[in-house]
Formats: C-alpha cells, sequence, structure tokens
C-alpha cells in the first residue's frame, strides 16, 4: 500500500510530527518514511539477522505511542514479516519470544537477555544515534540505520501471516498481515485528506496507529500528529498546517 500511495504521491508529506514538550517538528514525505523503512528491515534482517515470523518486541510502542521513530518501526516489521509485539503480548498469545526488543531513550538499558538483540531508539528529530555510549550489547539504532541500503529487497510476507500482537489486558488485538488493511475503515477510494491525530490513552495502541498510519496510507493522505500541545495550539497548528479534517 505504500509503494502505491508514492508511485502518485511520494513527494507530498505522509507524517507530520509535533512533540511540544521538546519543541520538536519532523515531516516525512511518503519517500522519505519509505526509505527509512527499508533501512530499517535491512537492520533487521542483514545485521540482527532476523528471520520472517520471529517476532519483535516494540516497547518503544508505549514509551512513545505515535512517534515518526515508532511508526517506521512498525512498517519495518511487518515488511521483514515479523509479528509486532506490544506489552506483555506474547503471554498472552501461545507465549512467542520476542527475537528483538525496540526500546526508547528513557529505557533502563538492561542487561539483554541470551539470544535477545535490543535496539535503542534516541528519538532525536532527524534521526541521529546516543551522543554518549551504550552499554555493551545494546545497538544505537540512529548510528547503524544509516549504514543500511535505501531500498530493501526480501520478499514479501504471508498475507495470512502475524502482523500485531497487542497486550492480551485492557486491550487484546492480534492481526495478520491482510487485517491490517482490511480491519480499516477506509479504503483506496476514500478521500485523501491531511488529518490531525492527538494520541489518545484510553484508545488502544492499535486504534491509534491504524488512524496514524495505516488509514492515511491506504487513502493517499497524510497525518499531522501532536504531542503535548494545549487545544489552542492544535488550532494553530491544524491551521498552519492546512488540516482538513
Amino acid at each position: 500500500m505504500l509503494a502505491a500511495r508514492n508511485r502518485t504521491a511520494g513527494a507530498l508529506p505522509l507524517i507530520t510530527y509535533y512533540d511540544e514538550d521538546r519543541g520538536e517538528r519532523t515531516e516525512l514525505s511518503g519517500t522519505s518514511y519509505a526509505n527509512w523503512v527499508d533501512k530499517t528491515a535491512g537492520l533487521l534482517v542483514d545485521e540482527v539477522l532476523i528471520e520472517s515470523g520471529q517476532p519483535v518486541r516494540l516497547d518503544l510502542a508505549r514509551s512513545a505511542p505515535l512517534h515518526w521513530v515508532t511508526l517506521v518501526w512498525v512498517a519495518a516489521c511487518w515488511r521483514v514479516g515479523c509479528p509486532v509485539l506490544v506489552g506483555d503480548a506474547s503471554a498472552g498469545f501461545g507465549g512467542s519470544d520476542a527475537a528483538v526488543v525496540v526500546v526508547g531513550p528513557d529505557s533502563a538499558f538492561d542487561q539483554p537477555a541470551a539470544g535477545v538483540e535490543t535496539i535503542a531508539c534516541s528519538l532525536h528529530p532527524l534521526g541521529l544515534g546516543f551522543t554518549d555510549p551504550l552499554p555493551d550489547g545494546v545497538i544505537d539504532y540512529g548510528i547503524e540505520v544509516r549504514a543500511q541500503p535505501d531500498s530493501f529487497r526480501g520478499p514479501f510476507p504471508d498475507p495470512a501471516a502475524t502482523a500485531w500482537i497487542e497486550d492480551p489486558g485492557l486491550h487484546p488485538t492480534r492481526l495478520t498481515q491482510a487485517e491490517v488493511i482490511t480491519s480499516s475503515p477506509v479504503s483506496s477510494s476514500s478521500p485523501a485528506r491531511r488529518t490531525m491525530i492527538i494520541p489518545d490513552p484510553s484508545e488502544s495502541l492499535w486504534t491509534n496507529l491504524q488512524r496514524a498510519l495505516v488509514n492515511p496510507v491506504i487513502t493517499g493522505g497524510s497525518v499531522v500528529i501532536m504531542v503535548g500541545a494545549a487545544p489552542e495550539r492544535r488550532a494553530q497548528v491544524a491551521d498552519a498546517e492546512r488540516v482538513e479534517s
């Protein structure tokens, strides 16, 4: 779906991310986003040596739910056929053990378990690495991802393969690669609007992710994601960014 969008609108914005607490704005066109996804997929396959079907525990999705780096990681996992585990998802769905754990800058960087790769993301607005060295055994995403090829040529995953497994507590969700698309309330014939998304902690992470990533990719639209903004500021940004709904 991303490739289809980019054939006609690749140069247009896909994700515009605001973090008002940190005073940051990052914008990715569809082409730029796809490049980050392909590089991250290459990191998983060529450096971490993950195989299709091996789960990735995306702790980043809980600490920074709709950060643009989180959205890159989700799509990269799907591209290589790796289920995204969010929260204590493995406990409720067959006990699948993650091969990779992806964390943010506030992680304690615990000693990785044997056979599990830990990848840390600084969440720098330009995607740079950490300024200080990380503990042994922890991969600096911002450094390693830049060395990967701009295009990932691996095979596409089976549509029936698991793509998303969310904590079986409050919002249990399990979706296949195909259901990521078919579960969306929009279609490729829906209007390509520019929308604003405010992360809603009362909703499941999947619901937030669907609004922020899946829906705009399907429709060919774009999204402005705002974190930590007061209503007045949201209105200002919505006007400046020409948000339609």
